[in-house]
């Protein structure tokens, strides 16, 4: 058992609370796929299933596989949509380098912040084979120079030095030399004004909410986290209302189309 997967099933039962879930991605997709009464998709990466009760309330003509490769996740994402009462559902554990879903069967495949986790030029081609001819696959995701700009990456020691797993817009146009049949539509960027006190801030990191701090050693962590409220206090005159702003992208792929940005 790797310590990634360990990570995460320690967190499955917190880590919905924990997270920040935004709308306007789901906003974005439903637009997408607005033409579409029946829709078949699936979520890769689906942590607690966040974002896929998002999904099925949004689109009420949608039947959903729900996909991770860690148990623990696939067991909270079904407790989630189950106690939010959707069952056009199958959350069931799904490798990113080894789909193993229909071959065109899909409308879409999408992924919310765990590109990084996995190989995207091997899940694309993967991908590809599941979807329907002008099938999409939406990457949700934060760019590195974003995580720079991040509350994490401004004020907590090391952040962008442990954190090597995010993408740049160049890297993301050189996937598309090694897929085939898939061209990248879109990249379209969104900015999220977030408000939160210190207290707060500190309990994420201290449960590890993002994966990146679970590569400190415990020494180096809590040096870190001690820099980090010190850092906040020094910049910040209200530590009850600490501002920033975050950003992600989502990164819009589609199967046998020619339109490249």
């Amino acid at each position: 058992m790797n310590s990634m997967y360990d990570h995460f099933s320690n967190l499955s039962t917190s880590y919905n609370e924990l997270r920040t879930t935004d709308h306007e991605p789901i906003l974005y997709i439903r637009e997408k796929l607005d033409s579409k009464n029946q829709i078949m998709g699936a979520d890769i990466g689906c942590g607690g299933g966040r974002y896929d009760l998002l999904l099925l309330q949004n689109l009420p003509g949608l039947h959903l596989i729900c996909g991770d490769v860690n148990e623990a996740m696939v067991e909270e994402t079904t407790r989630c949509l189950k106690d939010h009462s959707q069952n056009n559902f199958l959350a069931q554990c799904i490798d990113a380098s080894d789909l193993r879903l229909p071959d065109n069967a899909l409308d879409f495949i999408l992924t919310f912040n765990a590109i990084h986790h996995f190989d995207p030029v091997l899940f694309l081609n993967q991908a590809r084979k599941a979807l329907k001819n002008e099938g999409y696959v939406f990457v949700y995701t934060r760019l590195k120079s974003q995580n720079a700009r991040n509350i994490w990456g401004r004020f907590f020691p090391n952040f962008m030095g442990k954190e090597n797993r995010l993408y740049g817009l160049c890297q993301i146009e050189e996937w598309m030399d090694q897929v085939e049949s898939i061209s990248l539509e879109n990249i379209y960027f969104f900015s999220f004004r977030r408000t939160a006190p210190l207290t707060h801030l500190l309990k994420q990191a201290e449960n590890k909410h993002y994966s990146t701090f679970s590569f400190y050693t415990k020494e180096e962590f809590n040096e870190a986290l001690n820099g980090f409220r010190q850092q906040i206090e020094r910049h910040f005159a209200d530590v009850e209302r600490v501002e920033w702003m975050d950003e992600n992208v989502i990164i819009v792929f589609r199967k046998n189309t020619s339109i490249r940005i």
